[in-house]
């Protein structure tokens, strides 16, 4: 599947992750192209490994994904082996500051570099993000949205003359879908990068593989580390573009203790072990500052479909008035329309805050905060100028805040491509964003990385859910921890 003209789609949005399942599960769209302007076209890919076999994440295996030995985890202290399907080079090992390991030394390497996904007039790129599955997001905002910044660009010669090729996939919101079609894309796609859109599960299992095949690989800040696996920071191609759930801990306390002043306080988390950190992070924070304002601390299921109303309950028996939300939209949706009390919900970004949640769950959300990379709405005209007009211009159509992220996404994309220069290979970007060069494109916080640091965020926008108009607006914008 071929797409020209057209730039990223939903990098790390998450955005493409987890609207709700209330909203319905689309038809038809197990495998979407891009085609030229942006529009859509499907096929019936299986949407699994190129060997036709969902693999396991938790399995051990070569590929980074589960139960390898320290020494052959990419970064974890000695070589990291980067054969590609296109070529590659060998990347040093640890060292950083993080812990669960430091990221890898800049890569570098001996030969012309490796170029695959890259001709004279094109860069292929591939992305994944959950179409179906339990948490399949409102495909008409994806289709209008992709491919507005790129229309723009492309208008103006594309990235040093390069048009943009991409390939999405549909991962499912299962890990397992999604190391196969990462799978897919680097070897027989044959993709420059990939990015993951959405999902923390589907994004970890892609990440270690892509570091794997010495694949560049972007997704959005989700969790740092998993039990067994180490640390993302320690994969030598990943890089985070915005806030961990870790990193944005010390702006949900200091929510809690000012915007939430004297609340009490439940603290939910989906128990999915990739959140193990966060939760352990958060919960402690969160006591420390607040003590006794804690009522109710606990895990609950990543589907909350049918235990929704016994979680409603629990946290309303416990007299909360402010729910510390980390898990799904639909999950949100779900408990919060079970609730028989009144509370504020907040949390990290990046997909509580789309406007989609405020539409299905309002006004049971009423009020709620959360973090995001992008704007609302009420924001972006003075942020960003070009946006609405280049949005109606390429839909015909008022722009939504999908529309804004995929904005956002391609654009600061679009600035690391073209910070790497004409003379494109993984080696020379990967090193360009491990140089501690600042991307900064104003819609987006910036990001700036390091050869030892690849959690890049720097800080997050707050939104503040309007039921009245049914979507969010923008309470504090670049709110650093």
């Amino acid at each position: 599947m071929r797409v020209r003209n057209t730039l990223v789609p939903a990098v790390f949005l998450t955005v493409a992750a987890l609207v709700t399942t209330a909203c319905g599960q689309k038809p038809g769209v197990a495998e979407l192209g891009i085609g030229p302007g942006g529009q859509y076209y499907g096929d019936n890919s299986a949407g699994v490994g190129a060997d036709g076999v969902p693999l396991d994440p938790a399995a051990a295996g070569p590929d980074g994904v589960a139960g390898q030995p320290a020494a052959n985890v990419p970064g974890a202290g000695g070589t990291a082996g980067g054969g590609s399907a296109g070529g590659g080079s060998t990347g040093g090992g640890g060292g950083g500051t993080r812990p669960g390991g430091g990221g890898g030394a800049t890569p570098g390497g001996g030969g012309p570099g490796d170029r695959t996904g890259v001709t004279d007039t094109t860069i292929k790129i591939g992305v994944h993000a959950p179409v179906t599955g339990a948490a399949a997001f409102p495909q008409q905002s994806f289709q209008s949205g992709v491919g507005v910044w790129a229309n723009h660009i492309n208008s103006k010669g594309g990235i040093h003359g390069r048009k943009i090729e991409i390939v999405f996939r549909d991962d499912r919101f299962d890990p397992n879908s999604a190391r196969g079609v990462c799978k897919e894309l680097a070897q027989q796609q044959k993709v420059f990068l990939l990015i993951g859109a959405g999902g923390s599960d589907q994004i970890d299992a892609c990440a270690r593989y892509a570091t794997s095949v010495n694949t560049p690989y972007l997704s959005a800040g989700v969790h740092e580390t998993r039990p067994n696996l180490g640390s993302l920071n320690a994969l030598r191609t990943f890089y985070a573009m915005s806030l961990t759930y870790e990193e944005q801990v010390p702006l949900l306390v200091n929510v809690a203790k000012t915007d939430l002043a004297g609340k009490k306080v439940a603290v939910i988390v989906a128990d999915n072990d990739s959140l193990n950190n966060f939760y352990a992070k958060v919960d402690g924070a969160i006591k420390q500052a607040i003590g006794a304002n804690v009522v109710l601390s606990r895990r609950i299921p990543k589907k909350t479909d049918v235990d929704a109303p016994a979680i409603a309950t629990q946290i309303c028996n416990s007299g909360a008035q402010a729910v510390l939300w980390n898990a799904s939209p639909s999950g949100l949706i779900n408990v919060s329309k079970s609730m028989t009390c009144s509370v504020q919900f907040f949390g990290p970004g990046n997909t509580n805050g789309l406007n989609i949640v405020a539409t299905g769950g309002c006004p049971n959300v009423g009020n709620a905060l959360f973090f995001s990379s992008f704007p609302g709405l009420d924001k972006i005209g003075q942020m960003d100028p070009e946006f609405d007009p280049a949005y109606r211009r390429k839909t015909g159509a008022a722009p939504d805040d999908i529309g804004i992220a995929l904005w956002g996404a391609e654009k600061l994309i679009g600035s690391m491509l073209q910070a790497a220069g004409k003379d494109l290979s993984r080696e020379k970007f990967l090193a360009t964003l491990a140089s501690g060069k600042r991307f900064d494109t104003g819609v987006y916080p910036g990001v700036q990385w390091s050869g030892s640091d690849h959690f890049g965020g720097t800080a997050m926008h707050l939104l503040r859910a309007d039921c009245g108009a049914r979507q969010y607006r923008t309470q504090r914008l670049n709110v650093a921890p």
